[in-house]
């Protein structure tokens, strides 16, 4: 009816609904306490070990200049400059999905298909990662 995208009709949801979850991220204040909070859940308990390879990760996507950001949410940390470029995503106990913005790259072995292309997704390829060496 009104033609929203996901991202707009969940912002208004959220709003309109009973949760402060939204209402609470509008301030920027609460938001960094709140995105601390989800990085430490995201690796907590099982996924501790993972929270090294998020870390190089992050310090990877930093160094890819200084207007690059990170912005927390619960279950991934996706990286932008104006629009997300990539995202860090604890996806198993053992494994840490570096996903990535290209488009009509082909996919290989290690660049795998996440189907966001066939959906539209930003997100189109990822990386699994492992261990450092998967960091490359």
């Amino acid at each position: 009816m009104h033609k929203f995208g996901t991202v707009i009709a969940t912002w208004l949801a959220e709003r309109a609904g009973e949760s402060p979850k939204g209402i609470l991220e509008d301030d920027p204040e609460t938001y960094l306490k709140a995105a601390e909070q989800y990085v430490e859940a995201m690796y907590s308990g099982a996924k501790a070990p993972l929270r090294p390879l998020h870390d190089r990760l992050l310090a990877l996507g930093f160094s890819m200049g200084p207007d690059v950001k990170a912005c927390p949410c619960q279950t991934m940390v996706p990286l932008y400059r104006e629009h997300v470029f990539a995202q860090i995503k604890p996806t198993t106990k053992t494994r840490i999905d570096l996903g990535l913005a290209l488009k009509d790259t082909p996919f290989t072995d290690r660049l795998l298909d996440t189907g966001g292309l066939a959906r539209k997704d930003r997100i189109t390829h990822r990386v699994a990662i492992t261990k450092p060496e998967d960091i490359d």
